[in-house]
């Protein structure tokens, strides 16, 4: 059993009283993610600090290490390689990186997920659509919750973040109980994103009155809306969340201005917003300026790479899963105005990629598709190749896939737990696609 699910397991009913107290504990010193969390912050700062030469290494020696231990144990990146013409041993210095052939979602789904992983100790599955709706599946090493919250943190710090902090969180779960539940392990109050904002803000009222909620936390279109809400239908929690938040952290869609700008006014706050994936190969944030998009060297290596239409994709390398390397894999994300200095990409601006697409219940209420589809777990994704969602109408949804399930069987396998919809399912031999071509979780 990997670490996250032991702490969902067993911590999940400590109160907001006892958790705050346990997350006063810092990370370093925390079992089972402590010593690889303590590293990755040296890391950062050691990294802060580096010149070329030193960063260039840094990034060698994992690279190297990562592509020879592929090469040797994994078999899609030995019959790859081989195909491709490339050898580990041409892998000789810094600049010999560019050597590696790109791989891609779609070149990997060509293989089983055993062909092209390793079985590391404690691994565990995960699934991700990204912004195409395409299902990828993969494995992730236990230790990399201790990686992940080191980067995370140093982020949100930006903001006076500590770890004891009480978070609102804006997520697609589906299994929140009364409204507004309380998260330990991440120090977190999570809001039911589907259900009614009349009765979100009552409990909320409740739990503000006992406890002071530093920071909001998740999709900004979510975010948003809430912001909306309250700034129309209740001044008064309004007013008491101005007098207690810090900051906002908006992960997991694009931050448009529209959305942000409403954010930081409603609740007189500053935000901070990163770029990242569920296949954890790369993670940016706006370091310096809004919207501008450093990567931690720390994390993984990124690089823009030009593609056939003249733009830059973004390309990157994930250090430390060997259960199931991604090396030199493009995102397939569109960036621009990349800025690389002694051949490391410092920072990019985001011109295509995750965008916050809704569907609109039965209340009226905008519900984020990144939560629906991909923060839920729903079974069809098992059999379906395709996810995408048309709204028919108000309150009425189809899902649309491509899979060999029956329309009457894929309901049984979509969770549509405590939303406000009528749902149908649509079987289609090939998914519907934007007159450019793009495949978007939305069909419009």
């Amino acid at each position: 059993m990997n670490i996250a699910v032991f702490l969902k397991n067993n911590l999940k009913n400590i109160p907001p009283s006892i958790g705050q107290k346990i997350n006063i504990l810092p990370y370093e010193y925390r079992p089972g993610i402590g010593k690889i969390y303590k590293t990755r912050k040296q890391e950062i700062r050691q990294l802060e600090l580096a010149n070329k030469e030193e960063k260039q290494d840094f990034v060698f020696k994992r690279v190297k290490s990562l592509v020879d231990f592929s090469y040797k144990h994994i078999p899609f990146y030995r019959t790859y390689y081989d195909t491709n013409s490339f050898h580990p041993d041409d892998l000789m210095s810094f600049g010999d990186i560019q050597k590696i052939p790109i791989i891609t979602k779609s070149i990997l789904n060509q293989s089983k997920l055993e062909q092209r992983s390793y079985k590391r100790k404690g691994r565990y599955i995960v699934n991700t659509g990204g912004s195409s709706g395409t299902p990828f599946g993969f494995y992730i090493e236990p230790d990399s919750i201790g990686h992940e919250w080191a980067h995370m943190h140093t982020i949100w710090e930006k903001l006076g973040y500590k770890t004891s902090d009480f978070k609102l969180g804006f997520g697609g779960r589906s299994d929140v109980n009364n409204f507004v539940d309380y998260d330990v392990v991440r120090n977190t109050f999570a809001i039911d994103i589907y259900a009614s904002y009349s009765e979100i803000c009552k409990r909320l009222k409740q739990i503000l009155k006992k406890y002071h909620v530093n920071y909001l936390h998740g999709y900004p279109s979510s975010i948003y809306d809430f912001a909306i809400y309250c700034e129309t239908f209740d001044q008064e929690l309004t007013s008491i969340l101005k007098e207690q938040l810090k900051g906002a952290f908006l992960g997991s869609e694009y931050p448009h201005k529209y959305y942000r700008d409403k954010i930081e006014t409603v609740f007189d706050i500053k935000t901070i917003s990163w770029y990242g994936h569920t296949e954890r190969a790369v993670l940016a944030y706006e370091k310096e300026r809004p919207f501008n998009y450093s990567p931690f060297l720390s994390y993984g290596f990124s690089e823009a790479i030009l593609n056939e239409e003249n733009e830059y994709n973004l390309v990157s390398t994930s250090y430390y899963n060997y259960a199931s390397p991604l090396i030199r894999y493009n995102t397939e994300d569109i960036i621009e105005d990349p800025i690389v200095q002694n051949g490391i990409l410092d920072s990019f601006l985001i011109l295509k990629g995750r965008n916050g697409e809704f569907v609109v219940d039965k209340d009226n209420k905008s519900i984020n598709l990144t939560g629906l589809i991909f923060g839920r777990h729903h079974e069809i994704f098992n059999y379906a190749n395709f996810v995408q969602v048309k709204q028919i109408r108000k309150g009425v949804i189809e899902i649309v896939y491509v899979g060999n399930i029956a329309e009457n069987k894929a309901a049984s396998l979509f969770d549509s737990n405590n939303l406000n919809f009528d749902i149908t399912f649509k079987r289609v031999n090939e998914p519907i696609r934007s007159v450019s071509g793009k495949v978007s979780l939305l069909i419009k």
